[in-house]
């Protein structure tokens, strides 16, 4: 049984402790002996800490103002006070743009980069009983405190829409239905205006100094029975979800030079061409390469069409794929619509149509082009293009033939350069073409080949990333926020 005294002791209120120091910073609370927390979403709102997160980031930076304020001013004079943790109340949270699973484990990442923050600069340890951990996979709560605050004209309608569809229908009918107000104009001014201070993680410390130690009164020892306990079944399911990567790379081909008819060579004249597009992170910009290279021969019909044609271009897309933008990465092509093309080329070729007309040299040239990129899939990954390009290209050349084309009658079965004067002023290339016009023209087929990994360093030839997760288990609540 345990000693009146000790009850006692336990009922008694804690010591007062000197909060002065701790009056600046609303985020620190001190709780009476026995006090519950009781806390609004406005309340959490006001008084909480927090830390600002970019895009799809968790990862806390050192020149963050509060972390350098907790690490250099806070916890170390909690240390020093010998405060008592009671209560450590944190949540993290993403803004409603991207796949829902990405944001609950996005919050969930920042939220505890703050707990690991907090536990690495505190003396008093830190179980899972001091700590709540409020994950807000797309805080429209936060939303409306927000734009009430602000004042807005749409809070209205922003605030009728979160009570119609979160009592019953959660926040995909929601999200779907903010998406199309309006034609997406309301989506795209919250994205702009509210959805960078939804990216945080924010925390509330509730403290009180420890009690003083007790005499106890002699007691008398109470019998315990120990009763065996049979093992239970891990009750933690373990949670599999897809996270998008970002698009690096693309692979395509035109598909109007892989089943072209060639007119002269009088057949089905396949052109094998291979292009790679590069996609950067921010801005407006692409780069690419292509290689065109028909080889085909037939010798007994003195048919030739031999090419190679190096290409390098810059585009630049009316619709940005910077990932700044606000969309989720491998939710939609990262750069589609309308873009702007500048290139240069060279290459060389020998083309010969009968035993009478052929041609080899090499050339350089380059312009400008104009094209359509169009979403075949819908996170973007097959896309198809309708392009054409005008430039200026130049070549020079000899032309050649079957034969000798001095002496007719002279057989050898050779080709010769279509050369009548003296030998000895013959030099090769003394022809040349100039040609300003079209260059190309092309149906385009592209796949996004490689993308970059989001924990690891490096590239994947995957466009999601499988993890595995420990869904935190619902706890009960101390505090009546929900």
């Amino acid at each position: 049984m345990i000693a009146l005294s000790r009850l006692l002791a336990l009922a008694s209120p804690a010591f007062e402790a000197d909060t002065t120091f701790y009056n600046n910073y609303s985020y620190i609370r001190f709780l009476n002996h026995g006090e519950s927390i009781s806390i609004s979403d406005e309340e959490f709102y006001d008084i909480s800490a927090k830390v600002v997160f970019a895009v799809n980031a968790y990862q806390l930076k050192e020149d963050n103002a509060l972390l350098r304020e907790l690490a250099d001013e806070v916890l170390p004079r909690i240390n020093q006070d010998s405060l008592e943790l009671a209560y450590m109340m944190i949540r993290g949270a993403a803004s409603p743009e991207g796949p829902y699973l990405y944001n609950k484990q996005l919050g969930e990442k920042r939220a505890q980069s703050l707990i690991d923050f907090i536990k690495a600069h505190i003396a008093i340890p830190v179980s899972p009983d001091n700590f709540s951990l409020d994950i807000e996979a797309e805080d429209y709560r936060t939303l409306c405190i927000m734009m009430q605050r602000a004042g807005d004209k749409d809070y209205s309608l922003v605030k009728a829409i979160y009570d119609k569809h979160i009592p019953q229908n959660g926040v995909g009918p929601l999200k779907a239905e903010l998406q199309t107000v309006r034609g997406g104009a309301l989506w795209k001014r919250l994205l702009r205006d509210y959805y960078p201070e939804l990216r945080v993680a924010r925390v509330v410390l509730f403290f009180r100094k420890a009690q003083p130690a007790v005499v106890e009164e002699e007691t008398v020892p109470e019998v315990v029975p120990v009763v065996a306990v049979p093992p239970t079944e891990p009750d933690d399911i373990m949670d599999t979800i897809r996270i998008p990567r970002r698009e690096l790379l693309a692979v395509k081909t035109n598909l109007l030079m892989d089943f072209a008819y060639m007119p002269g060579y009088n057949r089905w004249c396949p052109l094998p061409n291979v292009a790679i597009e590069y996609y950067p992170l921010y801005g407006h910009f692409t780069y690419g390469l292509s290689i065109d290279f028909p080889w085909w021969r037939h010798y007994d019909e003195h048919k030739f069409f031999q090419v190679r044609n190096y290409q390098a271009e810059a585009r630049y897309y009316l619709h940005t794929g910077s990932i700044d933008r606000g969309e989720m990465p491998g939710t939609k092509a990262a750069f589609s619509g309308l873009y702007f093309q500048a290139y240069a080329h060279a290459g060389l070729y020998g083309i010969c149509f009968d035993a009478d007309r052929g041609w080899e040299g090499e050339g350089v040239g380059g312009g400008l082009g104009i094209g359509y990129v169009m979403p075949l899939t819908k996170n973007g990954h097959w896309r198809m293009e309708f392009g054409a390009q005008v430039g200026f290209f130049t070549t020079k050349y000899d032309p050649y033939q079957f034969e000798n084309p001095i002496d007719p009658s002279y057989k050898d079965n050779l080709y010769y350069y279509k050369w009548t004067l003296a030998p000895d002023l013959f030099k090769r290339r003394q022809y040349r073409y100039n040609w300003l016009g079209p260059t190309r023209v092309g149906i385009t087929l592209s796949y996004d080949l490689l993308y970059r990994r989001i924990k690891k360093r490096g590239v994947s030839f995957y466009s999601t990333e499988t993890q595995v997760v420990q869904p935190a288990h619902d706890k009960e609540r101390r505090t009546d926020h929900d």
